[in-house]
């Protein structure tokens, strides 16, 4: 397989976690090309980078600016760039709401980290990915729109 190697970023508040999650992702062969604890910082860092990642991991619940409005700012300026949303919640809406803000996946932290290895991978090879617990809810999501 030579393909090329995946770039993400990782954004999410809890130091501790991102970190860890960035130490994995590398041991799995991607490039993390940087991390944020939020959205506004995120998007600081896209601006000075000279390169968009492939898939950005964005936390919901952030301080500053949250996971939907990083969503939406991204996709607006950066309509190429992936994003797998990543989060403790599997609330109806919340799930919905991500999607709407343009998200191609939905994981749930309690994840095994197999399984967000293998949702960015699908979701950077152009499909869609979610968790066990929110993927019902998804399928309802693109049954009502399914050209999003």
């Amino acid at each position: 397989m030579s393909k090329e190697t995946i770039k993400v970023a990782m954004i999410d508040d809890h130091d501790l976690l991102r970190k860890g999650i960035c130490d994995f992702l590398k041991d799995f062969g991607f490039e993390i090309l940087f991390e944020a604890e939020n959205g506004k910082l995120a998007m600081e860092k896209m601006e000075q980078s000279e390169v968009v990642p492939d898939v950005m991991v964005v936390d919901i619940n952030m301080p500053v600016m949250n996971g939907f409005e990083t969503a939406k700012a991204l996709l607006k300026k950066y309509p190429q760039t992936n994003i797998l949303a990543f989060s403790v919640n599997d609330e109806v809406q919340d799930v919905v709401k991500m999607l709407n803000c343009g998200a191609k996946g939905y994981i749930l932290k309690g994840a095994d980290p197999e399984e967000l290895k293998k949702a960015i991978t699908v979701i950077n090879d152009g499909g869609r990915y979610f968790s066990a617990g929110v993927d019902e809810v998804a399928k309802e999501f693109y049954k009502q729109f399914p050209q999003s």
